[in-house]
């Protein structure tokens, strides 16, 4: 019967060094894995539970709360890549309120589930656009609206991570489109707007070609 603190060797490259209670890991400890990763925080009943750090093989690392062995709470996610997630979990997997920064600059700040962007969030990019709605999947779906860095603005919907739909963009001198878009691609009837709100040109679009109406 283990009890106090101790170091247990299983043999197969695993290990573990703290708190037993009832034979059990409890407490405070360090348990290492046989493929190189490790968790150093609390035990209960043999499982990670309470606050811990874990450090993976890969150089990933995830500082935060764990419920009965998995990520559940709040927590950082440090990917060896340079990507950082900082929000809730549960059962493993990113969901609730978090943000995410990539490496590359871009980053993302609203609801998660299932390890994915999924609900109301905003997506900004490094070059300053932000584009703010719904997200399924990762990916824009249904109406968003966007402020880009060029002093422009847009109000569309979105399907699968493209334009589909009415759609309302505004350059930054005030000039109007109101059309549709099919695929990502502008496509049926359109008007085009001064600052004014005068009609400058109307007609069609088919999958991006534009057509002008004879005046």
């Amino acid at each position: 019967m283990r009890d106090g603190t101790g170091k247990f060797d299983w043999g197969d490259g695993s290990s573990y060094d703290g708190a037993w209670l009832a034979n059990q890991m409890n407490g405070k400890g360090t348990f290492k894995y046989a493929s190189g990763d490790s968790y150093t925080g609390d035990f209960k009943d043999g499982k990670m539970h309470g606050k811990g750090i874990y450090r993976f093989q890969n150089g990933d690392i995830y500082e935060g709360d764990y419920v009965n062995g998995k990520r559940s709470g709040t927590g950082i996610f440090k990917f060896a890549n340079g990507d950082r997630y900082n929000g809730q979990f549960l059962d493993g997997d990113k969901y609730g309120q978090g943000t995410v920064v990539w490496v590359n600059g871009n980053s993302y700040t609203g609801q998660w589930k299932a390890d994915k962007p999924n609900g109301h969030g905003k997506l900004t990019t490094k070059a300053g656009d932000v584009v703010e709605g719904e997200f399924k999947d990762g990916q824009p779906e249904g109406e968003c609206i966007g402020h880009l860095a060029d002093g422009s603005k847009f109000k569309a919907m979105y399907k699968n991570g493209v334009r589909n739909g009415k759609a309302i963009e505004e350059d930054k001198d005030g000039k109007r489109f109101e059309g549709s878009y099919a695929e990502g691609k502008r496509d049926g009837a359109f008007v085009e707007k001064d600052r004014n709100g005068n009609i400058v040109a109307q007609g069609t679009y088919s999958q991006g070609y534009r057509q002008v109406d004879k005046q």
